[in-house]
């Protein structure tokens, strides 16, 4: 199998989804270095926002949901996402595919190119989360 190399540029991918309906949109691919080992616990996220996932220990990933703005499930809408890829010691990979709906797996495996950490890097930063005013659906819970 030939891997996928990509580096700090978009590359729009078309994913096949059959007929587009065969149920719930997902967004799935696999993660290796260069040898072709798989990678543990790399983060993976996208724009629009869906859900965080990390890889497993076989380097594999699934994309199923997004949230509200309320916070509720939702389904991943067709449409073109921007998805990176990132893990400390590896650099960052970011690209786009486009998404029509039913099950997206990624035809390549996604190969992250080893990064040597310079003296003074720590671990990247926790993925930033958007900073949400408190509303009236937010009620703290004191006097426990």
């Amino acid at each position: 199998m030939r891997a996928l190399i990509l580096s700090g540029f978009a590359l729009v991918l078309g994913l096949g989804s059959g007929c587009g309906g065969g149920g719930p949109t997902v967004i799935a691919g696999r993660v290796v270095d260069h040898k072709g080992t798989p990678i543990a616990k790399a983060e993976v996220f996208t724009e629009p926002e869906t859900d965080l996932t990390m890889t497993n220990n076989r380097g594999f990933f699934n994309i199923r949901q997004a949230l509200s703005d309320l916070g509720e499930s939702k389904p991943i809408e067709p449409g073109t996402y921007r998805i990176k890829v990132r893990k400390f010691g590896f650099e960052d990979l970011t690209f786009e595919v486009l998404v029509d709906g039913g099950e997206a797996k990624l035809a390549q495996d996604l190969v992250l190119k080893p990064r040597t950490p310079d003296i003074g890097d720590t671990a990247p930063d926790p993925t930033q989360e958007q900073e949400v005013a408190p509303d009236d659906m937010s009620t703290p819970i004191t006097g426990i």
